[in-house]
């Protein structure tokens, strides 16, 4: 062998050395990588959701097994998990926003899981503080310093629990300009908090519209209960967490597939408004970052990354902000190409073909709030539709037997979620429940103009029913009444108990309550709303998501009724019996307003239900709860309101602090 063979094998051998060195990071390290054998996204899950929080790290709108989505849309995946879990450590984050607020760039950062299906190897990491700092610009040594720090112990945890081979990954360098900066000005307002909840209605629609998805809101003014006293200088501040699923797939996804990019994955947006002022701050670090760090090479995937670096900015500017680098924004031009049919998009430094062609940016499309459009130019939905999904279109040969069907009841395999009905008024709707016997709980509006009411009410064979292990939320029916659009909606008795009461459903006694209803309510009829009768004690919305029992304790303790007295949160105590208890929870403002994206007629899923039962308050999966209250509701409309469920649990949470 010659000299130089020997010199050539040498090196080969060195390399992986290199690679998966322990002990020192290399000079320039973007990530951390623990590589574990086989799969434990079980013991994963638990350690993100559960044993970070002893260590001051938070979840925040997580997003479990993306992978399923990408099979579900596009027929197919490489990928047997990927998860984007952002974490974000508050206590120690919010005194840093009163030095530099850039530090909520990556705030929450994301704790990242992938494991293709031709591996057996499943790698969990995270970027390094370093380059985060970098990326955002920061130079302060304080910031630099408390949150740097603050990786110690997330790192000793993860070696200490999940454990794996370690291993750094390195970078050459960071482009010229990695963040995006801008303002936007608005006229002085008597509430502030009325102009954020229609700006942030608007905004979110502007990037909806344009396939981008809300994947996570983080609100630091609420996010520990001493916030606003510590962001005493702004008047709001918060996250967005961005995400395109067709990028994300193109990504992520597919041959030469790159899901250590998701690293970087949501993108978060960070706001504020410093008080006495009228500018609304903007800042998020460019999808450059990810191609220049990450070594990304492939022409389609840098033609998505250039597409998101020119296209979000110019929403932005779309919607009236004022570009603070407008010398260092690309120019976008657009010209088809007759032979492939195809785009290529150019800029000052480089040209590459798309996936997709890309149309010139338009304004953003009006979407009304009670999610129809007012024009043709709405969002497009897919025809893509849940498990269990009933169209509601009916043959010519079936409108006769649909009118004969009992109302309320299962009738070719099929039950209806709700019996609709002409208007009442609230005190029609709880005089005729009294005379049938039902008790009522609360009547509770359910939005500001007060064209909503929700009248919850129960009976003793509803409270018996829920008086087993895990059925409590049975003991109450809701009646909503919408004084806008003329009519009503009482929640089908047989539906919520098939799917709540699981094994002990008692058919007999909940058929005695919608008798009580039909005699009290006449001309009632079945609502298109529907599902499959036999399927919904095991009920879920897709591959992967929630059922019935996949609950979520958001609190215990022997004193958990003490919180509820002289408690704003909440709506209503119902008493199932000495050892059950179910109450009503009051949704915050930002959060209900998904009624109005995906339909105000289901709007009595509210307010949102608390079981307490032995020690433990809990509450069923809003993934779960949404979609079986909403089963008509396609997957891109959940994807309208993906921040809504995380938004749900936290509401419920605060009640109980």
């Amino acid at each position: 062998m010659t000299i130089l063979k020997q010199f050539i094998l040498s090196c080969i051998l060195i390399l992986p050395l290199i690679a998966s060195d322990t002990t020192t990071p290399p000079t320039k390290t973007l990530a951390v990588f623990y590589n574990i054998k086989g799969d434990i996204q079980k013991k994963y899950n638990n350690f993100a959701e559960k044993r970070l929080k002893t260590i001051g790290f938070n979840l925040s709108n997580e997003h479990k097994r993306v992978n399923d989505q990408y099979e579900a849309k596009y027929g197919s995946t490489i990928l047997d998990v990927l998860s984007f879990m952002p974490i974000v450590n508050d206590k120690e984050i919010l005194p840093l926003l009163n030095i530099d607020p850039r530090i909520a760039g990556f705030a929450p950062f994301n704790f990242l899981i992938h494991k293709k299906l031709d591996e057996n190897t499943t790698h969990i990491g995270h970027l390094q503080p370093k380059v985060m700092l970098d990326i955002l610009g920061i130079k302060n040594k304080e910031v630099r310093d408390r949150f740097t720090n603050t990786f110690t112990s997330l790192d000793k945890m993860v070696e200490k629990e999940i454990g794996g081979d370690k291993t750094y990954t390195s970078y050459k360098k960071l482009p010229k300009h990695t963040m995006i900066n801008f303002e936007y000005k608005f006229k002085a307002v008597e509430d502030i908090d009325d102009f954020i909840d229609e700006f942030q209605n608007k905004f979110e629609m502007a990037f909806i519209n344009k396939k981008y998805l809300i994947a996570g809101y983080h609100n630091f003014m609420d996010s520990t209960d001493d916030a606003e006293d510590i962001l005493k200088d702004y008047d709001a501040f918060w996250t967005y967490s961005l995400c395109h699923l067709e990028f994300s797939y193109g990504m992520f996804d597919n041959k030469g597939a790159r899901p250590e990019a998701g690293l970087f994955a949501p993108c978060t947006m960070y706001m504020y408004i410093k008080k006495g002022t009228n500018t609304l701050v903007v800042g998020m670090f460019r999808l450059h970052n990810w191609s220049d760090t990450l070594n990304i090479t492939d022409p389609k995937r840098l033609a998505l990354i250039k597409k998101l670096d020119i296209e979000i900015p110019q929403i932005l500017k779309d919607f009236g902000m004022v570009d603070l680098d407008s010398k260092k924004e690309p120019t976008l031009i657009v010209k088809k190409i007759k032979k492939d049919k195809k785009i290529v998009l150019k800029t000052k430094t480089s040209r590459y073909k798309v996936l997709t062609p890309i149309k010139p940016i338009q304004p953003p499309k009006v979407i009304e709030l009670d999610g129809t459009t007012n024009s043709n130019k709405g969002i497009v939905f897919s025809k893509r539709c849940p498990p269990d999904y009933i169209p509601h279109g009916f043959g010519k040969d079936k409108v006769k037997d649909h009118k004969n069907i009992r109302i309320g009841e299962a009738s070719s395999g099929q039950i209806s979620t709700y019996l609709r009905g002409e208007y009442l008024t609230t005190k029609d709707v709880i005089e005729r429940l009294k005379k049938g016997g039902f008790e009522i709980v609360t009547s509770l509006t359910l939005d500001k103009k007060g064209t909503l009411t929700s009248v919850v009410f129960t009976s003793k064979e509803l409270k018996a029913m829920g008086d087993k292990d895990n059925s409590g939320f049975i003991s109450s029916l809701r009646v909503l009444i919408d004084k806008k659009k003329k009519k009503i909606s009482i929640t089908n008795p047989i539906y919520m108990a098939k799917g709540f009461l699981q094994n002990s459903f008692d058919e007999k006694s909940i058929k005695i309550v919608l008798n009580n209803i039909i005699n009290n309510f006449p001309n009632l009829k079945n609502s298109k709303d529907k599902l499959k009768y036999q399927l919904l004690p095991k009920y879920t919305y897709m591959k992967g998501m929630a059922k019935y029992n996949d609950m979520i304790e958001i609190s215990s303790g022997t004193k958990l009724m003490d919180k509820l007295k002289k408690n704003k949160r909440i709506a209503f105590v119902l008493k199932i019996s000495k050892t059950r208890t179910l109450v009503g929870v009051k949704l915050r403002r930002r959060t209900k307003k998904f009624i109005k994206r995906i339909g105000r007629k289901n709007a009595g899923l509210l307010p949102y239900p608390v079981l307490i039962e032995n020690n433990k308050a809990k509450i069923l999966d809003p993934k779960f709860y949404i979609a079986y209250m909403y089963p008509l509701l396609k997957m891109t409309q959940f994807m309208t309101i993906a921040t809504t469920p995380d938004e749900m649990i936290k509401d419920c949470k605060r009640a109980f602090r």
